[in-house]
């Protein structure tokens, strides 16, 4: 199958959102196409930082269609990837906080009646 200059910007402006997403994390992204019993069938694997592979899978009656399911699988894994990233990041900020918040009870409770 050739792919046209038309398809080869359908599939550019659709994982142009993912890249924002995950900016420098982002490695490298394939999209397979190929037609099957008269279906547009896309599949999109993109390898995230950490060697985190995301993959979405997309049957349809057209190129649009089957291109954008499949970027919209691959995208809210990305979400929920990035979700976890920036959880573990705020953990680690939050947990000097807390042992210094412990020591602040354990001397209020020393001031007695």
């Amino acid at each position: 199958m050739e792919i046209s200059s038309e398809l080869r910007h359908l599939v550019d402006r659709r994982i142009l959102p993912l890249e924002r997403l995950l900016g420098d994390a982002l490695v490298s992204a394939d999209m397979v196409m190929a037609t099957k019993h008269h279906r547009c069938v896309s599949e999109l694997v993109v390898h995230a930082r950490g060697d985190h592979r995301l993959h979405g899978l997309a049957e349809g009656v057209n190129w649009q269609a089957a291109v954008g399911v499949a970027v919209e699988k691959v995208m809210h894994q990305a979400q929920t990837l990035k979700g976890k990233w920036h959880g573990r990041r705020c953990d680690a900020a939050v947990s000097p906080s807390l042992t210094e918040g412990a020591g602040d009870a354990e001397t209020s409770g020393d001031q007695g009646p």
